[in-house]
């Protein structure tokens, strides 16, 4: 297995996750070879297969070094910047290796369902959006499905509680760059069967997540599973879907602000003295960084309305992820990072099947992936109801 982006956060989970199981050989590479070194040290004490192997490699994603290192790989588990995403799958579908990432953010994922036929063709399978949300947020989406005959709606939210929350002056949990665009970039919402775009950060809900994580004021937000998910459910006759993010009532205020200013813009502006800034680049440096304390617990719900025979039923497909002591991290890096190197293990021994482009709600096994989350502390439950 070779995981792109190994030094980062998310590619660090996923690479413990993977040395930590049945795994032979984890390549892990990244622009900083420095640092790829770093964590291929640190994980070597959590191999679980005797006589495995963890190798760090220094890689240039948009070099021709690419494909020598992912020939004869099983899986390449991509956690870069999704807009390399396009690369990293001609580069995959070069060297014969199949291919997954963590998503494109709807415009990006579109782009590469585009890339189905040249996949197709190179014999690989591609599984696009194959962390927390996209990733396992479509699995549950499936979950849910299959207890109905046809679904009318479906709610997907995300939430999550820290009970040391960041007390910067603008919070950033995770990457600023992606809550920027968040903010920003007009959400994407299905309505009556068609596609819309919906205003950035908007529409306000207040929407109870399983305890502990509790109420939140969930957001329309841009996000992956928009470009896919019409097009799986469309034969069980969807017509409504959303995506929305809940923060806490003071972040939100301090990142309309932001955005209102100008200072998520990335096009330069000029000060009077003819100095010439980035605003994005501006307030990143300022921000600084600062994560979820790795004690936080992250949610995501999927509600989804229909019919079962002549009963309309409401489903409600709950998922709670805690903290990792194994691997040190908390509930939403472990929620996104733990996913693909799941998924890898499926693909490389045969569990998710298939070659082109394919999402995760069409492929994986809901039941063999819930039960593989569940052995990591992350708990999936589905709730059936009759509405009254």
């Amino acid at each position: 297995m070779v995981v792109l982006g190994g030094a980062g956060a998310m590619g660090r989970v996923c690479v413990k996750d993977l040395v930590a199981s049945d795994v032979g050989e984890v390549v892990v590479a990244d622009r900083d070879g420095a640092l790829a070194e770093e964590v291929a040290r640190d994980v070597r004490a959590l191999a679980a297969r005797p006589g495995s192997t963890v190798t760090a490699h220094a890689v240039d994603v948009t070099g021709d070094s690419l494909v020598d290192l992912l020939s004869g790989a099983d899986v390449v588990c991509n956690c870069v910047n999704y807009t390399l995403n396009p690369t990293v799958m001609r580069a995959a579908a070069k060297a014969g290796t199949n291919y997954l990432d963590l998503g494109g953010l709807f415009h990006g994922t579109r782009t590469q369902l585009a890339l189905a036929d040249e996949m197709t063709d190179a014999g690989i399978l591609c599984l696009l959006g194959m962390g927390a949300t996209p990733g396992t947020m479509n699995v549950m989406a499936a979950l849910g499905a299959g207890e109905l005959d046809e679904v009318g709606s479906i709610r997907l939210r995300c939430g999550g509680s820290d009970p040391e929350p960041a007390q910067a002056a603008l919070p950033a949990p995770y990457a600023i760059d992606t809550i920027l665009d968040e903010f920003t970039m007009p959400a994407m919402v299905l309505a009556g069967g068609e596609l819309a775009e919906a205003p950035a950060a908007s529409d306000d809900e207040e929407f109870s997540f399983p305890e502990p994580v509790g109420a939140g004021i969930a957001l329309l937000t841009l996000h992956s599973e928009l470009a896919t998910m019409p097009l799986t459910f469309r034969r069980l006759g969807l017509a409504e879907l959303d995506f929305k993010v809940a923060f806490d009532a003071g972040m939100i205020a301090r990142y309309r602000l932001v955005t209102a200013l100008g200072l998520a813009d990335t096009a330069p502006v000029t000060l009077e003295d003819g100095t010439e800034v980035v605003p994005r680049s501006l307030i990143k440096a300022l921000a600084g960084t600062q994560r979820f304390s790795g004690r936080d617990i992250e949610s995501l719900v999927v509600e989804l309305a229909g019919t079962k025979g002549s009963r309309a039923l409401t489903v409600r497909v709950e998922e709670l992820s805690y903290p990792n002591a194994t691997y040190g991290v908390g509930g939403a890096d472990a929620n996104t990072g733990i996913p693909p190197s799941i998924a890898a293990q499926m693909m490389a021994r045969g569990a998710i099947k298939g070659t082109g482009v394919k999402a995760p709600e069409e492929v994986v096994p809901p039941v063999e992936y819930a039960a593989e989350l569940a052995r990591r502390n992350i708990s999936i439950e589905v709730h059936v109801t009759q509405p009254a």
